[in-house]
């Protein structure tokens, strides 16, 4: 057998152990972490909250956030109602994960963003992330 032909097979079967240790190393950053905060519970409490949190996580400081509306129309229908995203909402908001602010243009709006520190925690969550070391 030509040594042409058994590389390309040795090279497929060394990056599908990289990313078989990838797909481990994402487990263990989700299994194995000891620090569990209530943030970090309520953030992994589903999908639905994982992904709402990374939407409002990606608001600049200087920006007042999304509205309920603008969530809504975002997030895809099939994956939550609009009850189920109103009470991730209100449960983040009492939780003080979230801050509700009034709409300066339409006072019957409030728009939502991450706190400070729950903003700090979901940039320290990207940065030590392993997907990183791709």
């Amino acid at each position: 057998m030509s040594f042409m032909l058994v590389l390309p097979s040795i090279i497929g079967i060394f990056l599908m152990n990289k990313k078989n240790q990838i797909l481990k190393e994402i487990f263990d950053y989700y299994s194995l972490r000891k620090d569990v905060s209530l943030f970090d519970k309520f953030w992994r409490k589903s999908h639905n909250h994982f992904q709402i949190i990374l939407l409002l996580g990606s608001t600049p400081h200087d920006v007042v956030g999304y509205a309920y509306e603008e969530i809504c129309e975002l997030y895809p229908h099939k994956d939550a109602s609009r009850t189920t995203i109103l009470s991730i909402l209100k449960e983040g908001t009492e939780k003080n994960f979230f801050f509700k602010s009034e709409n300066t243009t339409d006072h019957r709006k409030h728009n939502y963003m991450l706190t400070d520190e729950c903003k700090k925690k979901v940039i320290d969550w990207l940065e030590k992330h392993p997907i990183r070391n791709l």
